[in-house]
């Protein structure tokens, strides 16, 4: 996560499988020190079972996203697909909770794709 959780999109998470009702109880226990108890999450999808990995050809327009509300704030998450090569991955991890990239890779054909997925899954969250 980034140091700004009102961030259009606060932080991202990469989670192990499809499974990701099995992880939740991680993520929670991971931000509960930067947002505090997490009283609801919403999705963008329907069934995160069957969806692509973000450098996919047949990935959607919009990012599987995850909003987290506490009893104070309100943060979305980019949600990475484990379908998803790791190398695109690590990138979206880094440019979504705003670490710096200091190799080389910020000039690379991933870091540009990254970089569009993260300002996608902004736009929809401003119109959402």
């Amino acid at each position: 996560m980034c140091s700004d959780p009102k961030a259009s999109v606060a932080g991202a998470w990469y989670p192990y499988t499809v499974q990701i009702a099995d992880e939740l109880s991680r993520l929670s226990t991971a931000v509960a020190p930067v947002l505090g108890e997490i009283t609801a999450i919403e999705v963008n999808w329907q069934s995160f079972r069957r969806y692509p990995g973000l450098d996919s050809a047949d990935a959607p327009a919009v990012p599987p996203l995850m909003t987290l509300t506490t009893p104070t704030t309100t943060a979305s998450l980019l949600v990475i697909p484990s379908r998803t090569g790791s190398a695109l991955a690590a990138l979206l991890l880094r440019l979504a909770g705003q670490t710096e990239i200091t190799d080389g890779r910020i000039h690379s054909l991933d870091a540009r794709r990254a970089q569009q997925i993260l300002a996608r899954a902004g736009q929809y969250l401003a119109t959402a």
